[in-house]
């Protein structure tokens, strides 16, 4: 089974190598799962041919006798890989929540939309109802003066009858005959009557003036409607150019809003970018300061006390010289295997460095269908320059532990030898230049930290105002969506009022105008007869 361990301690051993005790930290199941391991379990590493510090990880194999199979790995490449696979999957399960949400989002707007179909639907169904019945209303009147012109057609056979057995006036209408009958009649049957038919023609007159009176008031009231129509035709109109002037102002609110969300999210990223950025100068600082503290222990020609502590000087002394040349040429060995995978790792961060800056480079001239994937891509490839970063920084101080403990050992072994102790030479170098660059690269990379750290609370600034202004405004535009929903009800309704008092209009000027002849027919026919009596 694949475990994960730590070393706890390392002591050289008396026929080579080195003794290492480490501690089971997690172990890798059949599922590929890891698990802590839940006591503290020690396994010692007798044949150890690397000298590593406390707390190094190792991977390693046992069998079911709790013996170390094969050779243990150090762990630091593959944490890396695990932990960059962790990154991704926690990413994709953000996206993947987070689209969640944005279908979630999408169904209740998508229900709220038919919810409001729905209720666009059932007033649109009353105003259906409501017109059918004004049709049904308009098709009774229609039947109404169908069988009035019916009734008016047999009269006007009744009066060509009379007149053509009386001698009766032409162009005389059914209610001028029927009242010339009428009189007719009673003289007919009253000859001797002190009532002259002059008199009864006079009774007619006026009983036609008095007919055309009520016309009169019904052409005014005609006339009021059309006016009452003219106004409200003017109203709806001014009405639709409000609704039109408030749907332009909805729509620009809209995109203000919309521009609001684009720059939020444009603040965010950029945010995101700064922090990442802000990160890699805290570390590039923390390699500064060791690399300062270092020189500047050299330039002293004081030792490391971390590499003493990890080093038996007393050990060297009494080792027999031809086994401590050994040591010396093995650790030397090992240390210009370190500093090809240093380098290479330098020159794997200065190509993902290029990477990212053409991304960069790209993403400012992309289009708005390019940029989402090339933000990704960014992403990821920061993420892997932050990585790197990050790991190279342990590296780098293995690297100079490493190049201590050597120091250690050539120091003592060429003691033993009778040559100059390299301490010696160390404190003819004049470390001041490196130190005063190091230095300047302090202070200037201290000042880019405070600009970017201005920058961010700039930016966080920047991104609550927004975020205040999107809250603030959302209602709002909620708001101006139900008043103009309302006002467009509005309008509809007053354009079936309006379609209806069109109706009544043209009604009544189909009724009152054929009445307006048949009483001026009537009045010249009954001065005409009034004219014959008179002569």
């Amino acid at each position: 089974m694949l475990y994960l361990a730590e070393v706890k301690r390392q002591n050289r051993g008396f026929i080579g190598g080195f003794k290492t005790e480490l501690k089971l930290l997690a172990c890798q199941h059949n599922d590929q799962t890891w698990s802590a391991v839940p006591t503290e379990d020690i396994i010692s590493w007798e044949d150890c041919q690397t000298q590593v510090g406390e707390g190094t990880l190792f991977l390693l194999e046992l069998n079911n006798s709790r013996q170390i199979q094969g050779t243990p790995e150090l762990a630091g490449d593959k944490l890396v890989r695990q932990l960059q696979k962790i990154s991704r999957l926690m990413e994709k399960n953000k996206k993947e929540w987070e689209e969640i949400e944005q279908w979630k989002e999408s169904l209740k707007i998508q229900a709220q939309e038919l919810a409001r179909r729905q209720i666009e639907l059932e007033n649109q169904q009353e105003q259906i109802e409501q017109m059918e019945q004004e049709f049904e209303y308009l098709e009774r009147q229609r039947h109404e003066i169908e069988d009035a012109r019916e009734k008016l057609k047999q009269e006007q056979e009744n009066l060509e009858a009379t007149k053509s057995q009386f001698g009766l006036p032409e162009n005389l209408n059914p209610d001028q005959s029927s009242q010339i009958e009428a009189l007719i009649n009673r003289l007919a049957s009253d000859p001797d009557s002190n009532n002259s038919p002059k008199d009864h023609i006079n009774l007619a007159l006026e009983t036609v003036s008095q007919q055309q009176i009520e016309l009169t008031n019904s052409w005014q009231q005609l006339e009021q409607k059309q006016a009452s129509l003219e106004q409200r035709q003017q109203d709806l109109e001014q009405q639709r150019q409000n609704l039109e002037r408030q749907q332009q102002e909805l729509a620009s609110f809209k995109a203000a809003l919309e521009d609001a969300k684009i720059q939020l999210k444009i603040q965010e990223t950029t945010l995101n970018n700064k922090q990442e950025i802000l990160g890699q100068i805290h570390l590039n600082l923390e390699t500064l300061e060791y690399l300062r503290n270092t020189l500047t222990r050299l330039a002293k020609g004081e030792e490391d006390i971390s590499s003493e502590n990890k080093v038996n000087i007393q050990d060297l002394e009494n080792m027999p010289l031809g086994e401590l040349e050994e040591i010396v040429n093995k650790l030397q060995a090992e240390l210009d295997k370190i500093v090809r995978f240093v380098n290479d790792q330098e020159e794997e961060l200065t190509l993902q460095c290029q990477t990212v800056n053409e991304l960069k480079e790209k993403l400012k001239t992309s289009s708005e269908f390019e940029r989402l994937s090339i933000e990704e891509e960014l992403k990821d490839e920061q993420e892997r320059k932050n990585m790197l970063d990050e790991t190279l920084v342990g590296q780098r101080r293995t690297l100079w532990e490493r190049q201590e403990i050597l120091l250690q050992h050539l120091r003592v072994f060429r003691r033993r030898q009778g040559i100059l102790e390299p301490e010696q030479q160390g404190n003819q170098i004049n470390f001041t230049p490196l130190l005063n660059n190091l230095e300047d690269q302090r202070n200037h990379t201290l000042q880019e930290r405070q600009k970017l750290e201005t920058e961010i609370a700039d930016i966080q600034t920047s991104i609550d105002q927004l975020k205040q202004i999107i809250n603030e405004q959302l209602p709002q535009q909620e708001n101006k969506e139900k008043e103009l929903q309302h006002q467009q009800e509005i309008w509809q309704q007053a354009q079936l009022e309006l379609s209806g008092l069109r109706s009544e209009i043209q009604l009544y000027e189909s009724i009152l105008n054929p009445l307006k002849n048949n009483l001026s027919n009537m009045s010249e026919n009954l001065q005409q007869l009034m004219g014959w009596f008179s002569s």
